[in-house]
């Protein structure tokens, strides 16, 4: 046996001290109503970004009048959002690895008020795609941006509600955008919401520059425990070639892309065509029906979690969500004979179990190093956005199959277009019975040795 080095017990015993001081100065941060305020300033970009992502589901009727666009084409430019949003995400979460919230998500905040202003000055289909490509670039950030916030200054036993929380904020913010930009469309013209969208992420903006802070030195003290080296990071490349080789990762993430199929597409696009077309309802209470979808995933979301939390297991309560989903997204083909009442039900049901697909943000949290979380974190949401690039314009041409652009589908045919969602969601089912499961993570410090 090999002597041990001079110095080498004190050298060890005062690196622990080192760390366990990090650990009481992040304790003490993490206390009080601060970390809860930044919090709220994060959550309110991402209020922000899905209240301007529903806006073009609501306004479909005036924007195809306005653009002459077929419903395949219109489906198409509207998914460049997730076109723009779903490749940004590795880069984001690289830069939030590296630099924090604060300098990414001011500037993402600018970009998205920006892409509302261009999309509202359209009179075309190529423009206002435009804009929504611009809309998702900066949007990217708002999600990824709010979570690693919340992981470094929330206390760690509020962490498995986080995500669930997030995705309630910002699912309210689609809920309550549904009925507003509709009446303020029906009074001042379509463009109006856009406008006001423009000057609201602007405000946000402001908000995120002057109030939140650089991430903190005891957090990156923190990250050294996990073998982060700020003079020498690693490069992303190898970070990336790393997280690919996850078998569980890749799972997990298809399967979260299934589940959250009801908002990113039911939600954000053609719940309003859908439900109006089904339902035989006028678009006032067809959007007022989806916004159904938003809140019961927004109170699904926070209640998954907050038991995850408390039984300390995640998979039970993600499975059991992704499974009751899509046994209501089967009985919701059946909308046309059933009274206006239970289909109301049956969307706040699906929304309601769909909202366990946040719990995948938080299984991945258990798992992922500090250094590593943001990145790691993007890959899945990477997965889950990508998703409405392929299935908002294949339910489109489903639901448009043999008509002449701009004709109206018949009940069959709109069905055609929901199947996809339909099959999406029993196939994420199925995946998630194959997910591994975490436990949360202790993050309450470390022990002295003796």
């Amino acid at each position: 046996m090999s002597p041990r080095p001079p110095g080498g017990r004190p050298a060890h015993d005062a690196a622990q001290r080192h760390l366990k001081a990090c650990h009481l100065r992040a304790k003490r941060a993490r206390q009080g109503w601060r970390p809860w305020i930044l919090f709220g300033i994060a959550s309110l970009f991402y209020f922000y970004e899905f209240f301007a992502r529903v806006a073009p589901g609501v306004l479909h009727s005036e924007l195809i009048k306005v653009s002459g666009a077929s419903e395949g084409v219109f489906g198409f430019s509207m998914s460049l959002y997730f076109l723009a949003y779903a490749p940004a995400q590795l880069l984001v979460g690289r830069l939030l690895d590296r630099h924090g919230v604060r300098a990414v998500a001011a500037p993402a905040a600018v970009l998205v008020a920006l892409g509302c202003l261009l999309f509202a000055t359209a009179d075309n289909i190529v423009l206002m795609g435009l804009g929504r490509f611009f809309q998702g670039l900066g949007s990217s950030v708002a999600y990824l941006g709010v979570i690693y916030l919340s992981l470094i200054w929330l206390p760690p036993q509020r962490h498995g509600m986080v995500p669930g929380m997030v995705t309630g904020i910002g699912t309210l913010g689609a809920a309550t955008a549904q009925f507003p930009l509709l009446l303020i469309s029906d009074h001042f013209g379509w463009r109006m919401p856009l406008l006001i969208c423009t000057v609201a992420g602007m405000i946000i903006a402001c908000l995120i520059w002057l109030y939140l802070p650089r991430r903190p030195s005891w957090f990156i003290e923190l990250m050294r425990e996990d073998g982060f080296d700020p003079n020498s990071p690693e490069p992303m490349g190898f970070q990336l070639n790393r997280i690919l080789h996850i078998r569980n990762l890749w799972i997990l993430s298809l399967a979260a892309a299934g589940v959250y199929l009801p908002v990113s597409v039911i939600g954000d696009l053609w719940g309003v065509s859908f439900f109006s077309i089904e339902a035989g309802l006028p678009d006032d209470q067809a959007s007022l029906i989806t916004t159904l979808v938003f809140i019961g995933f927004a109170i699904g979301g926070v209640v998954s979690g907050h038991w995850s939390d408390r039984i300390g297991r995640r998979k039970v309560l993600f499975t059991s969500g992704a499974v009751s989903a899509a046994c209501f997204a089967l009985l919701l083909c059946f909308t046309s004979r059933l009274p206006v009442s239970l289909v109301a039900v049956l969307v706040a049901a699906l929304g309601l179990t769909s909202g366990s697909q946040a719990l995948a943000f938080v299984m991945v949290a258990d798992t992922a190093k500090r250094h590593t979380r943001a990145i790691t974190l993007a890959f899945l949401n990477f997965i889950v956005m990508f998703f409405p690039v392929i299935v908002q314009p294949t339910v489109g041409l489903f639901s448009q199959w043999g008509l002449p652009a701009g004709t109206r589908p018949s009940s069959i045919q709109e069905l055609q277009g929901y199947a996809v969602v339909v099959v999406g969601m029993l196939a994420a089912a199925g995946l998630s019975l194959l997910v591994q499961d975490t436990k949360p993570r202790d993050e309450e410090g470390i022990l002295l040795s003796h």
